[in-house]
Formats: structure tokens, C-alpha cells, sequence
């Protein structure tokens, strides 16, 4: 069966280009032109990916991404049309798994969406579930995190990072794993940004009192969460220091 691809665009013109290269790289798409569409098949269909072209979505792109990853569980690969860093880690923590800047080439496009559709491939299905470990409870299907009764406020990024440490508790994760499994490839920069994801989510655990958790650094590997005491209170400075 070939994989399924909701392409969201504002108009016909600017969807065009992409309909036939999709077609030659073993898509089937299926297009709409706003969100309230997008929402309206998602609750029927289930899809590999998702294409939101952002040209003509300029104020309501992360909105629309956010809403995207509440109602859906795919991956969604958003095209922005400003080199601007700022607005391509917005988009990221609202909920893209990926990111490109037009002008791009179709083909990067066709070979980005196979990557989506290879890591959610990949996923097993009990992921789905409630990950627990020890007083910390991750429901994967509203993105929600606590310890205990209190709720800790995280980005998508930083979600997704701390549900694939406690999915194995007590397990090194390599950065490079980190990275892939975050839908971004694993080159220095989207290392850099893991590593300051995980000093972030240390500062929200911490912010927590009456638990043991903590998420400990293997230098130039990558990361483990337990609980209990921690072992070396320069992990986060180490991080910091790592990531430059």
C-alpha cells in the first residue's frame, strides 16, 4: 500500500508543482487548502505524513501545526518561506517534525516525507500508550506530562525527547537516535539543539519537588533518564558546554 500524504496548501497553484513528483516517488496525496479541512479527514483517515506548505498560512502556521499534532498523530513536515532561525524552532516546537526554507528542490521535499514515514514506520504500536517510570506519567496522545500531580508545561520537542528516555528508563540513548526520532537528521546543528532540549527539560524537572528523577549525561554518547540520586550535579553545565 503506498504511503498516505495529507498535503495542506492555500491554493491550487501553489500544490501543483508538488503532485507529480509525490506521484513518482510513491506517494499517494490528498489535498486541502485550509485547517478546518485538514481536521475534517484526519479524524476519518489515518495518514503517513503530512505536507503543510506555509506560503499563505503566514499568521496562522503555528496554530495550524499545533492543531495538527493535537487532532493527528503524524508527522508533519512544514515548508516556511523566511530563512529565519527563530521562526523554524517555533515551528518545530509547535509541532513539525521537520522543516525547510524555500526555495527547495522537490526531490529534498519527496526525500524528507519518506523519512517521516520511515521513523513513524518504525514506531511500535504500544508506544501509543501511557509510558510510566517512576512517579512520571507520559500520555503520548495529548502530548501531556506529569509527576505525580503536577503537570509539567514542555514543548513538543521537549515531549517527545523525555518520552523516548522513559521509554527506556535506565537505557543510554544515543544523540544521533535522539535526533532521528525526532523526524530531523542527525547532523551537528540538530545534535546541538537535542543537547539544550534536555538542559531545558532538567530546569522543568527540577521546578518539581519530591521526586528523584533526573536525565544524566554519558559525555560525547548521549543521555539516560533514572531515578534517584543523581551523580553528578555538573551534568547540565557539561551539556551546555558540549552542545557549543
Amino acid at each position: 500500500m503506498l504511503p498516505l500524504v495529507l498535503v495542506i496548501a492555500s491554493d491550487r497553484d501553489l500544490r501543483e508543482p508538488f503532485r507529480h513528483e509525490l506521484t513518482a516517488a510513491g506517494f499517494k496525496a490528498y489535498y486541502v487548502e485550509s485547517l478546518a479541512a485538514a481536521l475534517a479527514v484526519v479524524a476519518q483517515w489515518r495518514f503517513d505524513a503530512a505536507l503543510l506548505l506555509g506560503r499563505g498560512f503566514d499568521g496562522t502556521l503555528l496554530h495550524m501545526l499545533h492543531c495538527l499534532r493535537e487532532a493527528a498523530d503524524v508527522p508533519t513536515l512544514a515548508i516556511v518561506d523566511a530563512a529565519d532561525e527563530e521562526r523554524q524552532l517555533q515551528a518545530l516546537d509547535a509541532g513539525a517534525a521537520q522543516v525547510l526554507v524555500e526555495p527547495t528542490s522537490l526531490r529534498i521535499v519527496a526525500a524528507q516525507l519518506r523519512c517521516l514515514v520511515g521513523v513513524a514506520q518504525q514506531r511500535p504500536r504500544h508506544e501509543r500508550a501511557d509510558v510510566r517510570f517512576g512517579p512520571l506519567r507520559l500520555d503520548p496522545r495529548r502530548a501531556a506530562a506529569t509527576i505525580g500531580t503536577n503537570e509539567l508545561a514542555l514543548t513538543s520537542g521537549e515531549f517527545e525527547l523525555l518520552l523516548l528516555l522513559a521509554s527506556r528508563p535506565g537505557e543510554l540513548v544515543h544523540r544521533e537516535t535522539i535526533a532521528r526520532t525526532l523526524g530531523r537528521s542527525a547532523n551537528p546543528e540538530t545534535r546541538r539543539s537535542a543537547d539544550m532540549h534536555v538542559c531545558r527539560i532538567r530546569r522543568k524537572l527540577r521546578e518539581v519537588a519530591g521526586h528523584t528523577l533526573h536525565v544524566e549525561t554519558v559525555y560525547g554518547r548521549g543521555y539516560l533518564l533514572r531515578d534517584g540520586p543523581a551523580h553528578d550535579e555538573a551534568d547540565e553545565q557539561r551539556a551546555v558546554e558540549w552542545s557549543v
